[in-house]
C-alpha cells in the first residue's frame, strides 16, 4: 500500500471499529505503518489500544473496517495465520519456559511457520533437517537484533524481567 505523502506501508488499517454490547472500544480508526519505521500507539487507559492490537493480531474481529498487511487483507484471518504472516504480539505477563534456554524458547516460537510434518521431524533428514537449520538461522539473527547473544544457553526463568520481554519479543 501506497500512502498519500509515497510512502510504502506494511500495516494499513482502515476504518476499523469494535464494540463489546454498548461499549465502543474502537470507532473508525485508520493508521498507516510505514515499512522500515518504528511505530508506537499511545493514549491513556481505556482508549482501544490493546482492541486494536488484537484486532490487528486476530484475536478480535473488527465489526467494521480493514486491517492489511502486505498490501493482502488478514482482518478476519486466525491469529495462528497472521502469525505465519509475521505479525505476532507479547502479554504484560511473561509466558516462557522458564527451564528452557534462550535459545530453545525462541525456536518454540517458530513451530507456527514449520512446513515439514510431525513424523518426518522425528526421522530428522532431508527437508525436516533443512527446514531446522533455516528457523535456527533466522533465530540466530534474531537473539543478535535483540542483543542476547551472551544469553542463548541461559535458562529464561533466571533473566531479569527486561531480558525475558526481549526473549519473548523475539519469540
Amino acid at each position: 500500500m501506497v500512502e498519500p505523502n509515497g510512502h510504502d506501508s506494511i500495516l494499513s488499517v482502515r476504518g476499523v471499529s469494535k464494540f463489546f454490547g454498548g461499549v465502543r472500544a474502537n470507532n473508525d480508526v485508520s493508521i498507516e505503518v510505514p515499512r522500515g519505521k518504528i511505530f508506537a500507539i499511545i493514549g491513556p487507559n481505556g482508549a482501544g489500544k490493546t482492541s486494536l492490537l488484537n484486532m490487528i493480531s486476530g484475536f478480535y474481529v473488527p465489526d467494521a473496517g480493514e486491517i492489511t498487511f502486505n498490501s493482502k487483507k488478514i482482518s478476519g484471518l486466525k491469529p495462528s495465520e497472521i502469525a505465519r504472516q509475521g505479525i505476532a504480539r507479547t502479554f504484560q505477563n511473561i509466558a516462557l519456559f522458564r527451564g528452557m534456554s534462550v535459545l530453545q524458547n525462541m525456536m518454540l516460537g517458530r513451530h507456527v511457520l514449520m512446513k515439514t510434518s510431525v513424523l518426518s521431524s522425528f526421522v530428522y533428514w532431508g527437508a525436516a533437517q533443512r527446514e531446522e537449520v533455516a528457523h535456527r538461522e533466522k533465530v540466530e539473527e534474531l537473539i543478535d537484533f535483540l542483543r542476547l547473544n551472551d544469553l542463548r544457553k541461559a535458562p529464561t526463568g533466571e533473566l531479569a524481567y527486561g531480558l525475558q520481554k526481549r526473549v519473548e519479543l523475539g519469540r
